[in-house]
């Protein structure tokens, strides 16, 4: 969900990578170690990936396999952050869902108003517009209960290191998944 990912990774180097060992698409050397920059988390994951499978495959070269190590942990930390994210965006999509079908009003009444938030959220440019939007399809069933104090806020209001674009996407998909346990 970030903009890009900057990964610091000490005590791996340039000279670290080799053909056995392929380097990231964009790394460059820093004190103590190396920078590597991916444009999102898919393409750390396939990096990551192809770093898995050469780690099954290298037996003798203990360079490259603690090389990998500290690589991995870096992925993991990353990875972490990431789920993170995607935990926050759940329990929004959640606590928005639970809000609009536990009020108190038809069941019709409910989805039209669940459905017109869902486009609201849609054509949201920024998160400000966002949560504006929230509010004003949602005010027939009382005063949202969340404020800025939300994880899913730190996320959505940050757009220097997150994506919106991508957080609200994954909002979306969220709560298109809690519609379909209606059925």
């Amino acid at each position: 969900m970030k903009n890009t990912i900057i990964l610091e990774v000490k005590d791996v180097f340039v000279t670290d990578f080799s053909i056995n060992l392929p380097a990231p698409p964009l790394m460059e050397s820093m004190e103590g170690g190396i920078r590597i920059l991916f444009n999102d988390i898919t393409e750390m994951k396939k990096y990551q990936e192809a770093l898995l499978l050469l780690q099954d495959q290298q037996d003798e070269n203990i360079q490259q396999k603690q090389a990998i190590a500290k690589l991995q942990s870096v992925f993991n930390h990353t990875l972490l952050d990431n789920q993170i994210v995607l935990d926050s965006i759940k329990a929004f999509a959640g606590a928005l869902f639970s809000f609009i079908f536990n009020a108190e009003a038809h069941m019709q009444d409910k989805i039209i108003i669940f459905e017109a938030m869902v486009q609201d959220i849609r054509e949201s440019t920024n998160s400000w517009e966002l949560e504006k939007s929230l509010r004003s399809s949602t005010h027939e069933l009382g005063i949202l209960p969340f404020d800025h104090t939300l994880t899913f806020y730190n996320f959505a209001h940050n757009q220097i290191d997150y994506n919106f674009g991508k957080i609200k996407d994954r909002l979306i998909k969220e709560l298109t998944i809690l519609k379909l346990g209606l059925n």
